[in-house]
């Protein structure tokens, strides 16, 4: 039991580390309001992620106790980790080819004036 609390205290205390993200998303919604109105969106907006955020750390912890959720999950990580190698390798791909042809291209024009030049 006390293992138990202290892995659900250490998804807290990760899960309240990583609101700034929330911060930045809902200071950006409150820019777009009057200026009497941004402290209240603010502070609904913080409170709500804080609260949404430690009810889904208890729940994930719940979901944990189940091996079939944990096998799950590791697939689901290998298919994002798959997809995202395959768009590096087309990143990849696409900048070695422009490469290419800007090389290809200067070549052509240091051939041309190499020829008018001789």
């Amino acid at each position: 039991m006390i293992e138990e609390l202290i892995i659900l205290t250490k998804i807290i205390f990760i899960t309240i580390i990583l609101t700034a993200d929330n911060a930045v998303i809902v200071g950006s919604i409150a820019a777009n309001f009057v200026p009497k109105n941004r402290k209240q969106i603010i502070l609904w907006g913080v409170a709500g992620a804080f609260v949404f955020k430690i009810f889904f750390a208890i729940f994930a912890t719940y979901l944990f106790k189940f091996y079939f959720i944990k096998i799950l999950g590791g697939l689901l990580l290998i298919w994002i980790v798959n997809d995202l190698r395959k768009d590096l390798v087309d990143i990849n791909k696409v900048k070695s080819q422009t490469k290419k042809t800007k090389n290809h291209l200067i070549l052509a024009v240091l051939e041309k004036f190499y020829l008018l030049t001789s």
